[in-house]
């Protein structure tokens, strides 16, 4: 495992749960390119040859992701300029509408939704020589408009299409009823730093990347908090260097009373 960007922390899958199975493990392989890697009556797990990274189960509870605070966006990293201009190429081609896409100053990035509403980013990041990195450490995004037909012409069909090699998961963006204390939550706890803020969002990573995970409060403050269960994020999985950087967040998650449980 590569941590880049001199961080002590990696994203791993996003497991989400849904109302209709079947439905959704055909969008995410059809449509934004996973392979299937195992499947049962109640579960899907999706990624590229042994890599993980999305895993769908059948959902226990009723419910619309949009009601809920939770999962903002997934975010899926690509490897090249030229495999985001092929998945541009292919969700066009499909016409699955997009909710939009930018230029973040460090990124560029097309985003959508899945069947039931969960977010999707999928983007590219540029040459690190080309972000806004102030002397303090904070990395300055914008967003502005995307060169979508430049990215759309470098595109090639393919068939099947199945994402770039080098294809992982980049960050997580959840939506939070206070963005302020949320941050200061996953700082604290994982070891993180603010690299941009804003009054209503925060994005905060560790080492040198512009964010491993970004909060926001754009759903505005009466949200319903989300149970075990729901249809939407179910949690998403962080890898640690070392065992000593899981037992040291451990500690901190006890000093702030969050709860742990243990698992192999």
């Amino acid at each position: 495992m590569t941590y880049e960007y001199k961080s002590h922390i990696y994203l791993a899958e996003t497991v989400l749960n849904v109302k209709d199975l079947a439905s959704q493990t055909a969008f995410y392989q059809q449509v934004i390119g996973l392979e299937i890697l195992s499947q049962t009556e109640t579960e899907s797990i999706l990624g590229l040859g042994e890599k993980v990274l999305v895993q769908l189960i059948q959902a226990q509870e009723s419910g619309e992701v949009r009601e809920h605070y939770g999962l903002y966006h997934l975010a899926i990293l690509l490897p090249t300029r030229k495999a985001l201009a092929d998945v541009l190429k292919h969700l066009t081609d499909l016409q699955i509408p997009l909710v939009g896409g930018a230029d973040h100053g460090y990124s560029e990035a097309i985003y959508l939704e899945d069947l039931e509403g969960n977010g999707i980013e999928l983007y590219r990041d540029k040459p690190v020589s080309t972000w806004d990195i102030r002397e303090d450490g904070r990395i300055i995004g914008v967003t502005e408009a995307l060169a979508a037909q430049d990215i759309y012409e470098l595109g090639e069909r393919v068939e099947p299409f199945i994402l770039a090699e080098g294809t992982r998961m980049g960050h997580i963006h959840l939506s939070v009823k206070d963005s302020r204390k949320s941050s200061q939550f996953y700082q604290k706890v994982l070891g993180l730093e603010d690299k941009f803020s804003v009054p209503s969002a925060s994005w905060i990573a560790a080492g040198d990347y512009h964010h491993h995970l970004a909060v926001n409060e754009w759903g505005g403050k009466g949200l319903a908090s989300r149970k075990q269960g729901l249809p939407g994020l179910a949690y998403y999985v962080i890898e640690v260097a070392h065992k000593k950087e899981l037992l040291t967040i451990a500690q901190r998650a006890q000093e702030v009373d969050a709860p742990i449980k243990w698992m192999t």
